[in-house]
């Protein structure tokens, strides 16, 4: 890890344990409630059989990963990975009120995943990826722990393309979302890191091209809310 990378990683965990006891609502209030009906589609794009065994990416506050133990479809295990304590603290609490027992949490590491190779059926991020100090690496891990044939699907913010919602889009991310992190978490420092991150991370064809790069078939990208949230997926070659 290069001593840039570093200090990202450095920083993302510092900015998650800050503001893991205000993150669902602000997530919530910030996305307009859309990330909850982005995340359920992605599902549906999912291999999901019985017995199948999920892993989510960076679960932060465990929602997606409550999410996968609860389709109705088939009988699952998901484990949920994140290296902050305070988000997975948030995490095992929604656990326990919902007395779930197919779901499990995980303290752990994107970049070098505690799992061998060819584990699950499927393999999820959803609005973490753009946060890792190293895209190829974590998606090259993702890979790695999935099953020939399995699927590697992720969530995250995209670049808007059309003209004047564009501006728009980062208009309020620039402003207005640090704004909200300041009135309803006291940390608007915070949230101004995370409009940091979403304006440098990649376009969707970038991470489209990482994909195959990284050895991903029938790539496969889905836009939402005009482009400012796609959803990549990849299968892993047999």
């Amino acid at each position: 890890m290069t001593k840039k990378q570093f200090n990202k990683e450095g920083k993302v965990y510092e900015v998650f344990q800050t503001i893991s006891n205000d993150y669902d609502k602000l997530n919530n209030i910030i996305s307009f409630n859309m990330h909850k009906i982005w995340k359920k589609n992605t599902i549906k794009y999912l291999n999901i059989g019985d017995d199948s065994k999920i892993l989510d990416v960076c679960c932060g506050t465990g929602d997606f990963s409550i999410m996968l133990s609860k389709e109705p479809n088939a009988r699952i295990s998901v484990i949920g990975l994140d290296f902050s304590e305070n988000m997975l603290s948030v995490a095992e609490y929604k656990k326990e009120i919902r007395m779930l027992d197919n779901v499990e949490f995980v303290h752990g590491n994107a970049m070098e995943l505690p799992f061998e190779a060819n584990t699950f059926n499927n393999v999820t991020i959803g609005f973490g990826l753009r946060n890792t100090p190293d895209y190829e690496q974590v998606i090259s891990e993702m890979m790695r722990v999935v099953k020939p044939g399995g699927k590697v699907v992720c969530l995250d913010t995209s670049h808007p393309t059309i003209p004047v919602y564009k501006q728009l889009y980062w208009l309020y991310f620039k402003y207005i979302m640090p704004t909200m992190g300041q009135l309803f978490s006291k940390h608007k420092k915070e949230y101004q890191w995370l409009n940091d991150s979403t304006e440098k991370f990649l376009s969707k064809g970038e991470l489209k091209s990482l994909f195959k790069k990284v050895g991903f078939a029938h790539v496969k990208v889905k836009s939402y809310a005009g482009g400012a949230a796609a959803l990549h997926i990849g299968v892993k070659p047999q």
